[in-house]
């Protein structure tokens, strides 16, 4: 029996697919294109391209850039997201440019940096090239 085999995963017939684990204690470094879930529970550095749900724990990290459906952030991220939902748990903490449609940030999370609606007709170029707007407007002075 071999150690390694190669495992071709496809979604069952209810619509699951396979879910990819970077546990506690582990740390990688690239880029990776997963086409299930992704849980990010220990330290990554890279690009992440994900079609299905992203999740970074509450122990995870992440130093990079993701692209994505649904963003969900318990632990810590820096760097650039493109996607359509963000959510940032009150755990979470977020900082850098975020493109995306829809934000929610929970009572207790942190969101520190720039925030821009991300649009699906942008491919990988556009979007990497947008220039972000600001978070707040600018605000007058209370007389």
């Amino acid at each position: 029996m071999a150690i390694f085999n190669k495992v071709t995963t496809t979604p069952s017939s209810s619509g699951a697919t396979a879910v990819t684990i970077i546990a506690n204690g582990n740390r990688f470094v690239g880029d990776i294109e997963v086409t299930g879930q992704l849980q990010v529970d220990g330290l990554m550095e890279g690009s992440i391209r994900a079609e299905d749900a992203m999740t970074i724990g509450s122990q995870g990290s992440i130093n990079g850039r993701i692209r994505g459906h649904l963003v969900q952030v318990a632990g810590h991220f820096e760097g650039e997201i493109w996607c359509d939902d963000l959510v940032i748990f009150p755990t979470g903490e977020v900082s850098g440019q975020v493109h995306c449609r829809q934000m929610v940030v929970e009572n207790g999370g942190s969101f520190i940096g720039q925030r821009d609606q991300w649009s699906v007709e942008s491919d990988d170029k556009d979007a990497e090239g947008q220039q972000s707007g600001m978070l707040l407007a600018s605000i007058e002075p209370l007389l």
